[in-house]
């Protein structure tokens, strides 16, 4: 599997240990799935909906699969 590196703002390195200290994870696993989650998640939605979302204009419901 080819890997790449990327720039990650302190800011969410910092929001990635906070969120480990529930968890039994590194950072780097965390940002991995949040970026798994945003992949899936960005696919239901239109582009406004997304921006809408990322400016925090709104709130994301979940239901199951009929």
């Amino acid at each position: 599997m080819k890997t790449k590196k990327v720039e990650l703002s302190d800011e969410l390195i910092a929001e990635a240990k906070a969120y480990l200290e529930t968890l039994p994870k590194t950072p780097e696993e965390v940002i991995e799935n949040w970026a798994r989650l945003g992949k899936q998640v960005a696919g239901d939605m239109t582009e406004r909906e997304a921006m809408n979302f990322l400016l925090g204009n709104v709130d994301i419901s979940m239901q199951a699969k009929k």
